[in-house]
């Protein structure tokens, strides 16, 4: 029987408004635990990180909120042996989207140098902080990895080949060296053929995280996005999307960012997520 983990990260340090805390609760309540079970897993709840934590806000340039943004990073890493074992599969309950950068650190301190990072997002999150612009750190958290900076520091070097991008409405001038599969082609192929040919390329003996933001479906699906999306996959699309990756066996966890419990009263786009969640292979 394959085991999951399932851990909470209620925070929206990285964010400018309330919402994505409430997330973990929101997607327990609609049942994520049971929904496994059924399915013949064996489920271990290890509960929510943070608490306790003095998480400052403010809006003041470059960073919104920092240090809070670093100190939840720490403690995803702090506890990365709770959070990742490799006889287990971890679902990482989000959160706002900057939790990727303690997420992959902590995944890379379990899985070593020979790892992935699969972003399913509706953007591509590399915005730069400037001094005269207060940003929130959900808009950066690739950029932490791949440009020096003084905010956050890795053992490992993150080469940018090891980060691809899947469903961007948008492609930045500048890549920085990822793989990037936009909406755009996503939407033309009936197979996902794209996605399937990446997947065929990486390494047979790779270990994946997969970063899953939910405002890479359309809104008329995911309303309870933190910032829902006229433009983005619609349910057969991600469907047909969760079923190649969740099928990979290299796949070893994924979390789940930028969904706002506050705003799903019905649980009903809970269960959306839950739903594409539930293509994982026993």
């Amino acid at each position: 029987m394959r085991k999951i983990y399932i851990v909470g990260l209620p925070s929206y340090a990285g964010a400018l408004y309330a919402g994505t805390e409430s997330a973990p609760a929101s997607l327990r309540e609609a049942g994520i635990v049971e929904r496994f079970e059924e399915l013949g897993f064996q489920v271990v709840d290890k509960e929510d990180l943070l608490e306790g934590k003095d998480l400052i806000r403010h809006n003041i340039s470059p960073i919104r909120n920092w240090p809070s943004p670093r100190n939840v990073w720490e403690t995803i890493v702090d506890n990365a042996n709770e959070i990742f074992q490799k006889d287990s599969f971890t679902i990482l309950l989000g959160g706002d989207c900057s939790i990727v950068v303690g997420s992959y650190t902590a995944f890379q301190e379990i899985y070593g140098d020979n790892t992935h990072l699969l972003v399913i997002d509706g953007h591509v999150d590399t915005v730069e902080p400037v001094s005269d612009n207060c940003i929130g750190a959900a808009a950066m958290g690739l950029w932490f990895f791949l440009k020096e900076q003084p905010f956050w520091s890795n053992k490992r070097r993150i080469d940018p080949s090891s980060i691809s991008v899947i469903g961007p409405q948008s492609v930045p001038e500048d890549s920085l060296g990822m793989t990037i599969i936009p909406l755009a082609v996503l939407e033309k192929e009936e197979r996902l053929i794209s996605v399937q040919n990446h997947l065929a390329s990486l390494p047979e003996d790779v270990s994946i995280l997969v970063h899953f933001d939910v405002d890479v479906l359309i809104d008329t699906i995911m309303p309870a996005a933190y910032s829902p999306s006229e433009k983005g996959l619609d349910l057969e699309k991600a469907w047909r999307l969760f079923q190649i990756i969740l099928s990979d066996k290299r796949v070893k966890g994924i979390e789940i960012t930028e969904f706002s419990g506050t705003k799903d009263e019905d649980g009903k786009a809970a269960r959306v997520i839950i739903d594409l969640l539930a293509q994982l292979k026993g």
